[in-house]
This record gives C-alpha cells, sequence and structure tokens, in this order.
C-alpha cells in the first residue's frame, strides 16, 4: 500500500491497518491517532514528527526506523521489536513497552516517559540520555546495559551511568 492509499482510507474512518505493507518508506508528519498498526513491518522507516497518539503497534518491526519528535502517547508498543530504533525528543507519556525488545542503537534521547509502562523490558545496549522516566513502571526491567546521562528516573532521581 502506498501512503497517499493509507491516509485516504484513514480520512474515510478506517483505522484497521493490522498487518499492511507499506511501499513507501517516509512518513514523517504523518497524523494516524488511533490506528491499529498490529504486525506490520516499518524496518528502517521515516516517521519523524509523526502524530501516532494512541496507535497499537503489538508485535510490530519498527527497527532502524526513525520515530523522532513522534507523539506516541498511550501508544500500544507490547512486544514491538525495536532494535536501532531512535525516539529522540519523543512523546511516550503512558506508552506500553511491555515485552518490546530493544537493543543496540535504540535512542530515547530527551524522550518523555513519564508514566510509561515498561514493566519486564531490557534495556540492552539502549541510551537514556537526558529522558524522563518519571512514574515510569520498572518493575522487573534490566537497566544493567542501558546508559543514562542525566535521566529523570520513576522517584524523580537524576542517574548517569557509562554501559
Amino acid at each position: 500500500m502506498k501512503v497517499k492509499e493509507l491516509l485516504e482510507r484513514y480520512e474515510k474512518g478506517e483505522r484497521n491497518f493490522a498487518l499492511i505493507k507499506l511501499w513507501e518508506t517516509d512518513l514523517s508528519g504523518i497524523n494516524l491517532s488511533g490506528a491499529d498498526l498490529s504486525g506490520t513491518r516499518l524496518e528502517e522507516f521515516e516517521i519523524s514528527g509523526a502524530i501516532l497518539i494512541g496507535v497499537n503497534f503489538w508485535n510490530t518491526y519498527l527497527t532502524d526506523s526513525c520515530l523522532d519528535g513522534a507523539n506516541l502517547t498511550r501508544a500500544n508498543l507490547k512486544g514491538t521489536h525495536l532494535l536501532g530504533t531512535k525516539f529522540n525528543n519523543a512523546n511516550l507519556t503512558e506508552v506500553d513497552l511491555r515485552e518490546a525488545r530493544f537493543g543496540s542503537n535504540t535512542r530515547f534521547r530527551r524522550a518523555n516517559l513519564t508514566g510509561a509502562n515498561l514493566e519486564g523490558v531490557d534495556f540492552m545496549d539502549t541510551s537514556l540520555r537526558e529522558a524522563n522516566l518519571t512514574g515510569a513502571n520498572l518493575e522487573g526491567a534490566n537497566l544493567s546495559r542501558a546508559f543514562f546521562y542525566n535521566t529523570i528516573m520513576p522517584d524523580g532521581s537524576i542517574r548517569s551511568s557509562n554501559m
């Protein structure tokens, strides 16, 4: 499916785009709030500045994609593959990232993760530079291989460390 067709269907009220295949890789500034994109493959996509409030990305591949400045408030990213994905300056307030797979070069620089559910997440080789985790649920999360620099932790403390 081309981005134009996706947007036309979205404008007509369609929200179920589970398992779609997109032929174009630039979704910069797109508004798909409330859409279901579960099970899609958005590998090496440019999604900067997108408005994705409440989008269902369950079990989606967002590997090596750029979501810098995107608004993902209350999005469902449970079980999502985020290897090499960048969320710099993104709004991830109250996002559900349980069971998400992070990895090398996943970046959350200045990302707002206030109230996010990060339960059980393995932050292996993930950068949380100047990120805000105020009120986030980190129960059972593995932070041992994450990089922190001036990161606001759930309790309001500031954390900086080296990998």
